[in-house]
């Protein structure tokens, strides 16, 4: 297997070989913005004041026990460029669904994560309701809900600039 970026950039994974991450059990999980990028909010004299994202983060994690009955938020904590959280999943029966991907029963047998498609783009298969398959669908909702907040249209600072300079114009 190739080495990416001469290992430069890769960390040993803290997850352990041959777990099921379905298995019922607390789990302890921080997930990182982009870049680390303070998106959802701000630190002031201590508090931590959470953005309109954060305010969407928060409010999604809330609503993953209605989504997922089997998992118990125990506690979590929004911070600017980070989420903290205690998953706990609890016993919840196998269901078997119509899509082979989603299925609770069949695990990663028929393909690999990260096997590429026809179209050259990776693929990843989760074990339905395993951590990943809700830290997945978690991102996937605020990801969508963050996109929805457009504060202007691209490219009406130019015009807004381009009229400005006619109006100096036509005052000379």
């Amino acid at each position: 297997m190739e080495k990416k970026f001469g290992d430069k950039f890769r960390i040993k994974s803290g997850r352990l070989k041959n777990w099921d991450y379905s298995s019922p059990g607390i789990y302890f999980v921080t997930i990182c913005t982009l870049n680390h990028n303070n998106f959802l909010g701000e630190i002031n004299n201590g508090v931590v004041i959470l953005s309109e994202k954060g305010l969407i983060v928060e409010e999604n994690l809330r609503k993953i026990s209605a989504i997922y009955p089997f998992v118990l938020i125990d506690k979590y904590v929004v911070m600017p460029n980070h989420v903290h959280l205690l998953i706990n999943i609890t016993m919840h029966k196998q269901v078997e669904t119509c899509h082979w991907r989603v299925s609770t029963e069949k695990l990663l047998s028929q393909k690999k994560i990260g096997q590429n498609n026809k179209a050259g783009e990776a693929i990843k298969y989760w074990k339905g309701n395993s951590l990943g398959s809700i830290i997945n669908q978690f991102k996937m909702s605020c990801t969508k809900e963050i996109r929805k907040l457009v504060y202007f249209l691209p490219g009406r600072v130019d015009i807004l600039m381009k009229l400005s300079e006619m109006k100096n114009d036509i005052g000379r």
